[in-house]
């Protein structure tokens, strides 16, 4: 029967928009965490423990990013030392330089500025101690085997850091502590050209996830198991995959415009707002009709799903309360978008679960 392949479809295209968002933007978060612990290096020779360049040396080499290189790296991490002439030096930890707070970098880029700027500086000299540099590939047995048996796959490390000076940081977990946003992870190379082919694909997912709920919907109309039932979750879910597209699209676009930043948000609101609706609307379909259907689906599923139906609509509610009225962190919005994103995807799995994969005998109702 007709109405047996649409749910088996409606399975399938369900676990699938759940499985490929979630993924994809986890794997975005992954690939900016990796990148922001990782550091270039200029091409000297690092299996010295110290080493001693003129300062003509140190400048053209620290200028000439075709000599950086992910793969040719301090085992340990060391301090930089400036010596002038008159054998004034001024010795900075490298190595933690650009993992303090704001106020310590302010702090050690004064010194440098003030040394060099007051110093005729001699010599550079780079010195080694003990403890292991985490930010040395070497250090990292899985991926230092990749970028040494595959050239490709250093290349990128090297090109998204040279394009990306300040783009990527170490992170523990945005879900609980917000210390980055979902479209910051997703904003670079290579995680960008990542993102957008799987929200894309995604999108297409969704649309012929709602689109197989509309024709189940139509052909148990046509057996006479339903009366007539509300087609608006079906236009407010491709208005939501839309909306995700024209998101995936435009992040990364370097538009210095207030205008376009504010349509990028409304555009993410939309789609949010869609999203949750369609859900609601389907939701009510399948409700209002569950005794006509009830050899079709799981009914406790079902009732799980009012519920988790209900949770989001009072979380959006809230959450555009807290965001329009209130004035919350930004590590808060961002444990907000994590988590309240990942939530969503939660309505895919239990639509997957919902119905029934063998296909009922259907009885007319009275028999």
């Amino acid at each position: 029967m007709e109405s047996a392949l649409f749910i088996k479809k409606i399975r399938k295209y369900g676990i699938i928009s759940f499985l490929v968002p979630l993924i994809t933007i986890n794997a975005c978060f992954l690939i900016f965490n990796f990148l922001g612990s990782v550091t270039l290096y200029t091409n000297i020779n690092w299996s010295e423990k110290k080493i001693e360049l003129s300062f003509d040396e140190y400048t053209r080499k620290q200028s000439n990013t075709t000599n950086h290189g992910a793969l040719n790296c301090p085992k340990y991490e060391y301090d930089i030392v400036y010596i002038a002439h008159d054998n004034q030096k001024l010795r900075l930890p490298f190595q933690h330089f650009y993992r303090v707070d704001s106020a310590t970098w302010e702090k050690f880029y004064l010194l440098k500025k003030n040394f060099l700027e007051n110093n005729k500086i001699k010599t550079v000299l780079y010195e080694q101690n003990e403890v292991i540099n985490n930010e040395c590939i070497k250090n990292h047995e899985i991926i230092y085997k990749l970028a040494t048996n595959f050239n490709f796959f250093h290349k990128i490390i090297v090109k998204s850091k040279i394009d990306n000076i300040t783009g990527f940081s170490k992170v523990k977990n945005p879900y609980i502590h917000g210390e980055v946003s979902i479209s910051r992870t997703a904003r670079y190379y290579p995680a960008i050209i990542f993102f957008k082919f799987f929200i894309i694909l995604s999108s297409v997912f969704l649309f012929l996830y709602w689109k197989n709920n509309l024709n189940l919907f139509n052909n148990l109309k046509n057996k006479n198991v339903l009366n007539n039932f509300s087609k608006k979750f079906f236009y407010l879910g491709i208005l939501s995959c839309i909306f995700l597209i024209l998101h995936a699209s435009l992040l990364g676009l370097d538009i210095d415009s207030k205008f376009f930043q504010k349509m990028r948000r409304l555009i993410i609101i939309l789609f949010i707002i869609f999203e949750s609706t369609a859900q609601i609307f389907l939701t009510i379909n399948i409700l209002k009709f569950k005794n006509k259907i009830k050899k079709y689906i799981f009914p406790l599923v079902l009732y799980i799903k009012v519920i988790f139906v209900s949770v989001i609509f009072l979380t959006t509610l809230i959450s555009f309360g807290i965001l329009a009225a209130g004035d919350p962190s930004t590590e808060f919005k961002h444990i907000l978008e994590w988590n309240y994103f990942s939530f969503l995807l939660l309505f895919y799995l239990l639509s997957s679960l919902l119905w029934k994969v063998k296909n009922p005998v259907h009885t007319p109702e009275g028999v």
